[in-house]
This record gives structure tokens, sequence and C-alpha cells, in this order.
């Protein structure tokens, strides 16, 4: 088999052939990419991935029995393929191997309206699928609270601002807003969402990114559920309007085409609504500036950004609230 320049040493020839038994295929040709590897064989283009330790069986086991429910829905995803056993992976010195199609297409445009509301029509149908009433073992899928991610990158932004106490004023307004935010997502509202979203079985991605969308001419396909679990569905749609703002810069119109367009694909419930309006509420982009800061130290690219990020914010604060 002819390979690709920098396979590295985990991608042994006792490894493809191992895989090449257990999936029924011949593999022609291997390149490396940055996170997976992509594989040409005789059933089409194919990737693989490792994941790192036993442990992680029983979570790839309930993601591919959610992705194939949503395959089996008509939902344009990529499953993991099944070997002749019909195991979602194979086992190889303490990894697990996961091989997967190669969806042909590119990555999503966020610039581009019908884009970004096709990846919200996506994200819809992904949730309406109710996958988590066929996965056994759920507890594989569980996530941890939503506030506590929220309040750790409040806490991270915190904690760098105090290296730069002149900018403490541009700061304090968006923190206060922050901390509410975080309040609210620990209230009646979130968890009344969560449940009825578990009940429901909606499987949410919970990492909706444009590179994790593959653009296929009319409409977005999802990839990469490696974060995939039972969280409230709106959370995903939130993480899309903020790539949304952080590639586009805020514009009229930027939030409602994508929830409208999820709203028609997927309705959104009364709580639902409210676990959004908390979160667009919760100014990331200003926290992000903060706490990459905080892991970078670069004050010269610090104020720019930060500025930017306020501004960005200040119109999203406004739009979604309706002044």
């Amino acid at each position: 088999m002819e390979r690709g320049e920098s396979l590295g040493t985990l991608l042994t020839d006792n490894l493809l052939s191992k895989l090449e038994r257990a999936y029924g295929l011949t593999f022609m040709q291997a390149v490396k990419l940055r996170t997976v590897t992509g594989l040409r064989t005789s059933g089409g283009a194919m990737i693989l991935k490792r994941y790192e330790g036993e442990g992680m069986k029983k979570r790839l086991d309930a993601i591919g029995v959610a992705l194939d429910a949503v395959v089996c829905a008509g939902v344009e995803i990529a499953p993991y393929l099944k070997t002749k056993e019909q195991n979602m992976y194979i086992s190889d010195r303490g990894g697990l191997w996961t091989l997967q199609p190669w969806l042909s297409g590119r990555h999503l445009s966020m610039y581009d309206p019908k884009e970004r509301k096709a990846a919200a029509v996506s994200l819809g149908a992904l949730h309406r699928v109710p996958t988590a009433k066929l996965v056994e073992k759920t507890s594989s899928l569980r996530v941890p609270p939503l506030w506590e991610k929220y309040r750790h990158r409040l806490e991270r932004a915190q904690e760098a601002t105090y290296r730069i106490g002149a900018l403490g004023e541009l700061w304090r307004p968006f923190a206060e807003r922050a901390k509410q935010a975080v309040r609210e997502l620990q209230g009646p509202r979130f968890l009344q969402a969560l449940e009825r979203d578990n009940r429901s079985g909606a499987f949410c991605h919970r990492d909706p990114a444009p590179h994790n969308f593959i653009w296929q001419e009319k409409s977005a396909a999802l990839i990469d559920f490696d974060l995939a679990g039972l969280d409230v569905r709106v959370h995903d749609l939130y993480q899309l309007l903020n790539h949304a703002l952080y590639l586009n810069g805020h514009e009229t119109g930027l939030f409602q085409e994508m929830v409208e367009a999820y709203d028609r694909t997927y309705p959104l419930c009364e709580d639902n609504r409210r676990v959004l309006e908390a979160l667009m509420s919760y100014p990331s982009l200003v926290i992000r500036e903060w706490y990459d800061y905080g892991k970078t130290g670069n004050r010269k690219a610090l104020l720019p950004r930060l500025e930017w990020a306020a501004l960005q914010e200040e119109k999203r604060y406004k739009e979604f609230k309706g002044k």
C-alpha cells in the first residue's frame, strides 16, 4: 500500500492488515491529516481515527448506536463503519480505532447566510431524532452541567484581568452579565429544558464549529462527534451563533436567521428559549479574549481584540434583548 509521507509510528503494516481483515476492505493509500488519517479503500474514501484507552469502549459503543439511529432517520452524517463482527471499532495496543466514510464536499463557510442557515437546519434534524431511547447505556453520553463550563471560563478570564487593572472598567459590565447568565443556567428553566430534551432523546453534537460541517451544495452534513452527548439542545444552537459572531462580526439579522431556520426544523420549547436568552447574555467573545490572554500573556494583541469583541457583544446583547 502507498502511504503518505508522515503517518507516524502508530499506523503500522500489522495494524493496517488487522483493519483490512476486520472491515473486509483493501487499503490502497493512507495520508496523515491533522488529527486523523485519510484512507483510500476498496469501499471508497474513509477516515481512520484513534482513541486512547480501553475506557472509551462504552462511549464509542453508545455514540455508534446513536449515529446509526441518526442515519436511519435520514440525517446526513458520517457514522462509524461496523466491522464484520458488528463492532464500532477495533482494539490495538491499548488504542481503539474507528473507521468512517469520508463525506464529499468542503467545510462550511459562516460568511454565507445560506450555509449558516443550513447548519442550523442540520442541528435541528440531528436533535429531532430520539436517539437516547435506542441507547441502552445512556450514562456514557452524559455530560457535565452546562453552567460548570461557563463558570470555569468566567473564573479564568477574571483571573487574567487582575494582571491589567487599567482595563477593569471595560471588563466589569461583561463580568456582571456573565455571572447573571451562569446563575440563570443553574435555575429551573435549564433543568426543565435538559429533562425535556433527555426524555425525548435529543443527541447533541456539542462542537458545531464550521470545520465540523461539510457543505454539500445545498445542505450541511455534521462530522466529528467526539464531544457528542445528551445536553440541552439549544446549547448546540448557541455555539453555532457564537461561531457566526466571532467569524463575521455582528450584522443585523445574523442570529434571527439561524434561530428561525432551526425552529422550522425542530421548534424550541419555551424552556429552551429561556436558556438561549441566558446563553446569549453570556459575553463569550470578551471572555474568550481574556481567557486567551491568561494563557499567552500577549498584551499587545489583547486591547484591539478586546475592543472589537466588546463591540460585537454589545450589538449582540441589544439585538437579542430587542433593545
